[in-house]
């Protein structure tokens, strides 16, 4: 017996850090790792958050809790940890249209508060990488600049048809030792192969993202 689809809404959360205003010249679309909290990227943007930028970060609409482990005793001691994900191999196609959904009107509620516009940057990490590409392949939502950092696309995800599919607008790969060297140099190999202006960055694992990985920005 196949399960049957139904649509209904979904309440989404999300962080910002800024304030979208009239005084607001850059919007940043953050996508979150898969499993990855918000306040987590939140900590690794922080510096990136400055009076003129606001930084949108939207948590993905799949939201599990995380078991936690007991201690000696077997007692329990930390509150439970909500996770979510932007996709599930079983419901790809649902999901990733799901998002898009999403992702456009949030997107064009904040930027409807923005000066006309507002220059746009998408940056997905881990899992929010493919999910970030999916999202702006054949679209039609307007933005300058795709940052991919760590990028992981799962093996459902056709990643070469999704890159063909993206506008010709400049792709900055950051990536740093927990990327295996072959993964990163296929993404790469792609993303020229398709015809899209790409440049890599390796930064150490640890710590924020360095303001000199994204190029100035």
């Amino acid at each position: 017996m196949l399960p049957l689809n139904f649509t209904t809404s979904r309440t989404a959360r999300y962080l910002c850090l800024g304030e979208a205003g009239p005084t607001t010249s850059q919007v940043w679309v953050c996508l979150h790792g898969h499993g990855q909290p918000l306040a987590e990227l939140a900590a690794q943007l922080q510096h990136h958050a400055i009076p003129d930028r606001l930084l949108l970060l939207p948590e993905a609409l799949s939201r599990y809790e995380q078991p936690q482990d007991a201690n000696a005793d077997g007692v329990i001691d930390a509150a439970p940890r909500t996770d979510a994900a932007w996709f599930a191999a079983e419901t790809l196609l649902p999901d990733l249209t799901d998002l898009a959904v999403y992702l456009d009107a949030l997107t064009a509620q904040v930027l409807a508060a923005c000066p006309p516009d507002t220059p746009v940057t998408v940056l997905g990490y881990g899992h929010g990488a493919a999910a970030a590409c999916r999202w702006l392949a054949g679209n039609g939502r307007a933005y300058e600049r795709l940052v991919l950092v760590a990028p992981v696309f799962p093996s459902e995800i056709d990643r070469r048809a999704t890159l063909v599919a993206l506008p010709e607008h400049p792709v900055l790969v950051i990536t740093d030792a927990s990327l295996p060297k072959a993964a990163s140099e296929g993404l790469m190999q792609d993303l020229l192969d398709v015809g899209l202006s790409a440049q890599q960055v390796q930064v150490d694992a640890t710590g924020p993202l360095p303001l000199a990985a994204l190029a100035g920005a």
